[in-house]
C-alpha cells in the first residue's frame, strides 16, 4: 500500500512539472495560427521570475515592425480568423494587441476569447502582442498579408 502511494505522489509530481512547467526561465510563447496553419512570431524583451532564477532580457529590437523584418508576411484572407493561444497553464492574466501603422503609431486591437479577425482591406499587417503574468511579462510580434 505504501509502495502505490509513493507511486501516486511522484505520478502527481511529474504531471504538475511537465504540464506547468515552474523551471521555465522565459515567458510562454503563444501559438498564433489561422485554422492548421500557424504563423511565426518573433519573442521581444522579457522579464521572468522562475522558482530559481529572475531575469530580464533586452533584445535588439526597436519595434514590432523591427521584430518582423525577416519574416515572410504570413497569407490570409480578408476576415479569417486568427487564434493566439498560450499553453495550459500559462494564461496570461492580461493580454493586449496592438496594429502598428508604422514605426511611431498603434492601435489596440480587442481579442475576444483569444480570437480576433484579419483586416477587411488588402495589406500587410505587424501586430504586436503584449502579455502579462505573475511571473513577469513577454511580447511577441507577427506580420500577416490579407489579399
Amino acid at each position: 500500500m505504501k509502495k502505490r502511494s509513493v507511486f501516486i505522489i511522484v505520478g502527481i509530481l511529474i504531471t504538475a512539472i511537465v504540464i506547468f512547467k515552474p523551471f521555465r526561465l522565459e515567458p510562454p510563447t503563444p501559438k498564433i495560427s489561422v485554422g492548421e496553419r500557424e504563423i511565426p512570431t518573433t519573442q521581444g524583451s522579457y522579464c521572468w521570475d522562475a522558482i530559481l532564477l529572475a531575469q530580464c532580457v533586452d533584445t535588439i529590437h526597436t519595434s514590432p515592425i523591427n521584430m518582423t523584418e525577416s519574416h515572410t508576411p504570413f497569407i490570409m484572407s480578408k476576415s479569417e480568423e486568427i487564434e493566439i493561444e498560450f499553453p495550459i497553464g500559462y494564461q496570461p492574466e492580461n493580454l493586449r494587441l496592438e496594429q502598428w501603422l508604422d514605426e511611431n503609431s498603434s492601435k489596440i486591437i480587442e481579442v475576444n476569447n483569444e480570437r480576433i479577425k484579419a483586416p477587411t482591406e488588402s495589406g500587410v499587417y505587424v501586430y504586436h502582442v503584449i502579455a502579462d503574468w505573475n511571473q513577469g511579462d513577454g511580447n511577441y510580434a507577427f506580420l500577416i498579408e490579407v489579399e
